[in-house]
């Protein structure tokens, strides 16, 4: 999951002092206590949870050994390797301190905050429906499932082309549980999840896109059991320990933050961008309930992309051409917003 899955271990203790020492020089890589003392910061060390916090330029920067994601602030951007421990010292790849203590001090990007590194980690396409589960049954008998994962198909090898790594949830005609579709995304490196469906109503009239988004979840969707289990299981395939409860509160409460935040704006800018790209009426971003939306555990988003219940969509969206128009609106639009958030 998104690598921002990663930087909620934030429970900091020891000074500077404790953190890792070695004498051993390691090639092109940099030792983080070097980059201490070059910057005279004052960092902290927590050894169970295996992060390292410090201030510097006014923001606070955080990362976890083992992960390739860090925060500056309320930003995060991505090193070209993940940090890691080397005979007992914190070593950081070559490019930490140009893209971590340069943006500390910059905070002239477009659209405020600091530049970040722009490389985007996983991305999990879903495809709507499947098997046993046609969906929606349009005009000229279209089945739904078939439209949903064509265009699927198309936004996963898109991304794949631009050097992003890519989860189907199903890649052929199979029926996928709406849980493990969520679980899929459940994963340490997963940034966004993406669920791709066709829209169909009583009125043929009814046409256009829709992008959904999931609103500030109450009590009993942060309780549902599948969130939960998403949950647990982020947090074992992190390798943290039994009791460490009250880290696992941090992380939690981190990624619902990070969700409620941006996924309405990932919504609108798929909206915006695949109906320019098509021609066809928005019909806006909007929040929504749905089960996939409700227990992924980063940003999320539903793109109806059409309605296979409207004669003249419902040709379009029998083309090749038409889906594949669509899949490059759907692809451009979100590493528009990538660049734009500083994934």
């Amino acid at each position: 999951m998104v690598r921002i899955l990663l930087v909620g271990f934030l429970i900091f203790t020891a000074g500077c002092a404790t953190v890792p020492r070695s004498t051993v020089v390691v090639p092109v890589e940099t030792t983080l206590e070097g980059l201490c003392s070059k910057y005279a910061l004052d960092c902290s060390w927590d050894g169970v949870a295996q992060t390292v916090s410090m201030d510097y330029g006014g923001q606070r920067i955080q990362a976890l050994v083992g992960s390739s994601l860090v925060m500056v602030g309320k930003n995060k951007l991505s090193l070209s390797a993940p940090i890691k421990r080397h005979r007992g010292a914190v070593v950081v790849p070559p490019d930490f301190e140009k893209l971590v203590f340069g943006p500390a001090d910059q905070k002239t990007a477009a659209g405020g905050g600091s530049f970040l590194g722009r490389r985007l980690g996983k991305v999990v396409v879903d495809a709507g429906h499947g098997g046993k589960d046609p969906g929606a049954i349009g005009f000229g008998r279209l089945k739904e499932k078939d439209v949903n994962l064509d265009i699927a198909s198309r936004v996963a090898r898109n991304l794949k082309e631009a050097g992003v790594d890519v989860i189907q949830t199903r890649s052929d005609d199979d029926f996928i549980a709406l849980a493990e579709r969520t679980a899929a995304a459940s994963r340490p490196g997963v940034d966004l999840f993406i669920s791709i469906h066709s829209n169909a109503t009583k009125s043929r009239r009814a046409s256009g896109i829709e992008v959904y988004y999931v609103g500030p979840l109450n009590l009993e969707d942060k309780c549902e059991v599948q969130r939960l289990q998403n949950e647990r299981k982020l947090c074992g395939l992190l390798n943290m320990r039994k009791d460490s409860s009250d880290l696992k509160g941090v992380v939690t409460d981190m990624l619902y933050t990070y969700k409620v935040a941006d996924a309405p704006r990932l919504a609108e800018a798929v909206a915006r961008g695949l109906s320019q790209a098509v021609g066809q009426v928005s019909r806006g971003s909007k929040a929504a309930r749905y089960y996939v939306l409700r227990n992924t555990l980063v940003p999320a988003v539903l793109v109806e992309v059409g309605f296979i219940s409207n004669p003249k969509e419902a040709a379009q969206l029998k083309e090749g051409a038409y889906r594949q128009k669509i899949a490059d609106a759907i692809t451009k639009s979100l590493m528009r917003y990538v660049y734009a958030q500083g994934i």
